[in-house]
């Protein structure tokens, strides 16, 4: 092979090479610039799907018999129309607080020899602000006289009878709303039953 042919050979050989690598690299280029394409795509659609956080509305507006009217729906198997299925704690609070009430205001007017049941719906403070509370008025009357003859009571069986009846009362208010017994218990906190030897009377202040 004469000088100019192999002249002609390498540079031809080494074209090639240089051809292969130009298209490589146009192709890694490529590569890159789709995955930084797609990357951006992802990541504004994103931007753009994500909802503004909203205050969580507590209760979602409802109040007094409107806002039990739909815990008992749920009770029995009504859809959460409201969304305020994730707020039970709070509501199974604000139940309590309201039974509490009625029973303290019963005891206290037992004491005193006054009969003034407490208005139904009941405004009760919350840390969330100032909510109205409802209880099927046959329950609510029955707590709050309940409440004033354990206040006016110094006999203690007859107080554990009465104790009893509150308790029976209040179960009957959990289980229009399917609270549980931890319920009860927890409505019960205030009234306290005298034992065997006679204990006196206790009545926490409610928090």
């Amino acid at each position: 092979m004469s000088l100019e042919n192999a002249v002609i050979a390498i540079s031809l050989f080494l074209g090639i090479i240089l051809l292969i690598l130009i298209i490589y690299l146009i192709s890694r280029v490529n590569e890159l610039e789709a995955r930084a394409f797609s990357y951006f795509t992802s990541a504004t659609a994103s931007t753009e799907k994500k909802p503004e956080t909203e205050p969580q509305k507590v209760f979602a507006g409802l109040s007094g018999r409107a806002l039990w009217d739909e815990w008992v729906s749920m009770a029995n198997g009504g859809d959460d129309q409201y969304a305020i299925k994730g707020d039970s704690e709070r509501f199974l609070a604000l139940l309590e607080l309201h039974i509490r009430s009625v029973i303290k205001t019963g005891m206290e007017h037992g004491l005193a020899g006054v009969n003034e049941p407490p208005s139904n719906p009941l405004k009760i403070k919350m840390l969330r602000g100032e909510f109205e509370s409802y209880l099927p008025s046959s329950q609510a009357g029955r707590l709050y006289a309940l409440g004033r003859e354990l206040g006016a009571s110094e006999d203690p069986r007859q107080r554990a009878s009465l104790a009893a009846a509150i308790r029976e009362t209040i179960d009957a208010v959990s289980m229009g709303i399917d609270a549980g017994s931890s319920f009860v218990d927890s409505a019960m906190r205030d009234v306290a039953t005298p034992s065997a030897e006679g204990e006196g009377r206790e009545l926490t202040e409610i928090s």
